[in-house]
């Protein structure tokens, strides 16, 4: 089943297709419809029917024709942008460059260092390595506990030791 990726309002929605015959109209009005259910004050619209909209492909900036099948218009998982009339492109939304889509244009390399240990990571940093916060360095201690735990299992490895619960209490000491 193809599957396209739809940019309204600053939103990114996933719009699966049942069928590669219906049309890039229908694709901008399921994609509408999706952001209207999605948005606490319906996105401002009381319904589909009253929005009108242009679809254009996010790679080139190519304006789609309604009436096109998405088969012949469109390949699966590709990007596109429904423009809202009336609405104003958002200026920090960059749909693509020549070689490719990139969604994150504001992406900058972080600066600050969270330093690994082996014992103090908390949740919240987790999240925050996860949103990508932080670059990760490991504290001596920790290169150290790296290095033991390879040293324990090449050890193992050169023995022939089967015995797994020795493997898990010398990988612990």
């Amino acid at each position: 089943m193809p599957r396209y990726t739809v940019h309204v309002r600053g939103e990114w929605l996933a719009v699966p297709c049942q069928d590669a015959q219906l049309t890039v109209g229908w694709l901008g009005r399921e994609a509408v419809r999706r952001y209207i259910k999605n948005k606490p004050d319906n996105g401002g619209f009381a319904s589909v029917d009253n929005v009108s909209f242009l679809v254009r492909r996010c790679k080139g900036l190519g304006l789609l024709d309604h009436e096109d099948p998405l088969e012949v218009a469109l390949e699966d998982n590709e990007f596109v942008e429904v423009v809202i009339e009336g609405d104003a492109m958002s200026s920090d939304f960059i749909p693509s460059q020549p070689e490719g889509v990139y969604l994150y244009s504001k992406y900058r390399e972080p600066e600050k260092y969270i330093a690994l240990d082996g014992d103090s990571l908390t949740t919240e940093d987790l999240v925050n390595l996860g949103k990508g916060h932080y670059k990760i360095k490991l504290t001596p201690t920790a290169e150290k506990k790296v290095q033991n735990s390879r040293e324990v299992i090449e050890s193992i490895v050169k023995e022939k030791l089967v015995s797994f619960s020795l493997c898990i209490t010398q990988f612990f000491l």
